[in-house]
């Protein structure tokens, strides 16, 4: 049964310190388990060393196994349902700890990857997230978190072959567009609102996120707020309408007309789809 909203975990849940590790031996982990569909505003970033984990993330199925990382940034929806024997390290970040360069690496991630990928070596790894266990100082472990957190980026970035993690001009604007259209897609999505905030012509800004992106400002903005809407339409039980209206959308029709035009059908038909497969 699809819940009335998205929950939302904020980073005030997370200790004081801002950060959290939870080891996972044999299927058990400590705390709580969470089952039901959230975003967090935090960081999630984990090893899973032994057995197997069936999530969802931003509506989409994957089966993490063995020799894996997971990697989640704030606001991504997800859901873990089934653990088989799971062994491994979760770790749970405030923003707040991290610098922008790292944000920004964790980030573009999102933008480019899959939040799950093949984990190579990470005795190092592992080593770090005991010692953050055993930490009782909380500047000494926000260093080690943060340590933790630039190894896992580095890792992930090594074993993408498509390796997009530059830090020219181009990159630092994309950075900053991704940035702006977080804060004000659901108000603004006119290309020239962020070329003038950015400080650059639209057609400069069109030629960086194509050169980035492989789209216009345009679609790159239009893809932006069909992710949204397809997080609510498969995680929500809300009307369309409703959903058109929290995205910022006075005309439903509208809406319906710029979701079809992406995806290839209509809200309602793609959620009438998804509830086939569940």
């Amino acid at each position: 049964m699809k819940q009335e909203e998205i929950f939302r975990h904020r980073s005030s849940m997370l200790p004081d310190c801002g950060y959290m590790v939870r080891i996972m031996e044999g299927g058990l982990a400590a705390g709580p388990r969470i089952r039901y569909s959230h975003r967090d505003d935090y960081y999630m970033m984990g090893v899973v060393v032994g057995g197997k984990l069936d999530c969802q993330i931003d509506f989409q199925h994957y089966l993490v196994e063995s020799d894996s990382f997971i990697v989640l940034t704030p606001g991504q929806v997800h859901q873990f349902m089934v653990e088989d024997d799971i062994t491994g390290y979760m770790l749970a970040v405030d923003p707040g700890l991290l610098n922008d360069g790292l944000r920004n690496r964790l980030n573009q991630w999102r933008a480019f990857h899959s939040p799950v990928c093949a984990a190579d070596d990470y005795s190092d790894l592992v080593a770090l997230y005991g010692l953050i266990l055993r930490q009782e100082s909380v500047s000494v472990g926000a260093n080690l978190v943060r340590a933790a957190v630039e190894l896992i980026v580095d890792k992930i970035t090594a074993s993408s072959e498509n390796n997009i993690f530059r830090t020219d001009r181009r990159q630092e604007l994309m950075f900053m567009f991704m940035k702006l259209l977080n804060e004000h897609i659901t108000k603004e999505r006119r290309p020239g609102f962020y070329a003038e905030r950015m400080n650059v012509s639209t057609v400069y800004l069109n030629e960086i996120v194509n050169a980035v992106a492989g789209v216009s400002a345009s679609e790159y903005i239009k893809n932006e707020i069909v992710l949204l809407a397809k997080r609510e339409l498969f995680y929500t039980s809300d009307s369309i309408k409703k959903i058109s209206s929290r995205l910022g959308f006075n005309d439903n029709a509208y809406f319906s007309r710029l979701f079809a035009e992406v995806v290839g059908v209509a809200p309602k038909m793609f959620r009438k789809n998804l509830d086939k497969c569940n």
